[in-house]
């Protein structure tokens, strides 16, 4: 019961937030990209291997990707510690309303990605305030997510899909968004 109260009261912060936000929208496609950021909820360690999938692919393109992952325990599993590319949100980086605070948080926040793909399949609150304030230019999430209308563009997935097949449909639809340049 407290916790629904914390993060409704966390929902009203990031709502007045959301308000003094302003950033530059503008449809991107995966061609004249440069730099991505993906926030994801890791909650499941064996959707790791599908992120960093996407990751080197994006590398080989000449595709800057950052990574801000919320993991919702305590302890991070050791397969995230020591990547570079990826920093991790865990419960002791939120504060009393579940919102996250710390210098890499605002950074990735106020960075203007080309892209900003949304992998939120539990809507954590966490991940989807860092998505919703992110100042990235075209913002690519779920369907199914509470706050797919803060949302660019939506693709549309059944529940069993995982991230990895998730994360190929947004690839596709990426290529094929035609900006005119």
């Amino acid at each position: 019961m407290f916790k629904g109260i914390r993060v409704a009261l966390g929902r009203s912060v990031l709502k007045k937030r959301l308000k003094k936000t302003r950033r530059n929208k503008k449809f991107n496609n995966l061609r004249n990209s440069h730099k991505i950021g993906i926030a994801w909820d890791g909650s499941n360690t064996s959707d790791f291997d599908g992120i960093t999938e996407f990751y080197q692919e994006m590398l080989k393109k000449n595709i800057q990707v950052d990574i801000i992952c919320y993991y919702p325990e305590k302890v991070l599993p050791d397969k995230y510690t020591a990547i570079r590319y990826l920093t991790c949100v865990k419960r002791s980086d939120l504060n009393y309303f579940y919102i996250p605070q710390s210098y890499d948080i605002n950074e990735f926040i106020n960075t203007p990605y080309e892209i900003l793909i949304d992998i939120n399949p539990n809507n954590y609150f966490p991940v989807e305030y860092i998505s919703v304030l992110s100042r990235a230019e075209f913002k690519v999430g779920c369907n199914r997510s509470s706050y797919s209308d803060k949302m660019d563009m939506t693709i549309k997935i059944s529940e069993g899909d995982d991230p990895e097949y998730y994360l190929k449909q947004a690839k596709h639809y990426l290529e094929m968004i035609n900006t005119g340049a």
